[in-house]
């Protein structure tokens, strides 16, 4: 059961990275456009503490990567890291309490059978397969839509990329070896805002994501493409002179997913981790790495920390 629990943990990662990575080109404007250049490594300074780093990341990294000394040697200069999860967190008593609470919000009344109907079922399970993912969606599950959704958007491999050698999880394994402290911002968050997506707008994005998965790769692919070349102008560039992310779904739907990616998935977030990142900076030197798509745009955390007094610059390593 912690297995699955920890696996679904990574899947909410990674679709989020993936999701959010599209839903830049809203949060962007004109006046914050020079920090999307600012490249993936921030220094955040403010006169009476010790410096700390913000670093965005991405959940996928290149097969055979390892952690780059100039990021090694930054982390020798700091006490804490701030991840978005920790696997930590998931184990123990208070793990077990988490996976109940998992469970129960995974759980559904009818079996996916039911809830998807017997082609949609089909069309995703083929879709799982062509991906090269070795998850099947079992029809006599009681697992929320929405879970499944997650899975159908996640479990597929990227040519030449794996989740073992993402940035997170190696800045993570390094900051264990150095028995830094490692803070966690969330635990089930993130799964809250998948629940509240209104069942029939669901199903009709299932049926828009199966029909544009292939694109949708493509596209993926060459963001992280870019984001490992370190070429964050190239990245936020594509993001934003790709056709607006939400065409492919209905256009009863597309006022619905521009308001839930951007409000919900980002902006509230971000704000929600303030208090707790600001707690963290004030106690020592800390490296906070979240996703790259937190960073960058008028509610992206390099502006909510400038608007607290904060200096962020780029930290070219």
């Amino acid at each position: 059961m912690h297995t699955i629990q920890i696996r679904l943990k990574h899947t909410c990662q990674q679709w989020l990275m993936l999701l959010w990575l599209c839903v830049l080109a809203f949060s962007m404007a004109s006046s914050w456009a020079r920090d999307e250049e600012g490249g993936f490594v921030w220094k955040i300074h403010k006169a009476g503490q010790p410096d700390s780093y913000l670093i965005g990341t991405v959940h996928l990294g290149k097969k055979g990567a390892v952690l780059s000394p100039a990021l090694q040697n930054l982390l020798q200069t700091q006490r804490t890291l701030v991840v978005e999860s920790h696997e930590a967190d998931w184990e123990g008593t208070q793990g077990l309490v988490l996976q109940r609470k998992m469970a129960a919000l995974m759980a559904a009344d009818v079996p996916l059978q039911q809830s998807l109907g017997a082609k949609r079922l089909a069309a995703m399970n083929q879709s799982l397969a062509e991906n090269g993912s070795n998850i099947r969606l079992q029809g006599h599950a009681n697992m929320a839509p929405w879970m499944a959704w997650m899975l159908l958007a996640t479990d597929y491999n990227m040519p030449g990329y794996t989740m073992q050698t993402g940035i997170d999880v190696l800045l993570l394994q390094a900051a264990e070896k150095r028995k830094m402290r490692i803070v966690a911002l969330e635990t089930l968050e993130p799964m809250h805002v998948f629940k509240r997506i209104p069942n029939a707008i669901l199903l009709r994005g299932i049926d828009a994501d199966l029909a544009n998965s292939k694109r949708d790769q493509q596209e993926q692919l060459q963001m992280l493409q870019h984001y490992h070349q370190g070429n964050s102008k190239a990245l936020m560039a594509k993001v934003m002179d790709a056709e607006d992310s939400v065409s492919h779904y209905p256009k009863q739907d597309r006022l619905f997913w521009r308001q839930w990616m951007f409000g919900d998935l980002l902006q509230q977030r971000n704000v929600a981790w303030m208090p707790k990142l600001e707690g963290q900076i004030r106690q020592g030197p800390t490296v906070i790495a979240v996703g790259a798509e937190h960073l960058y745009g008028g509610s992206g955390l390099i502006v909510l920390l400038r608007e607290r007094g904060y200096k962020v610059s780029p930290y070219r390593t």
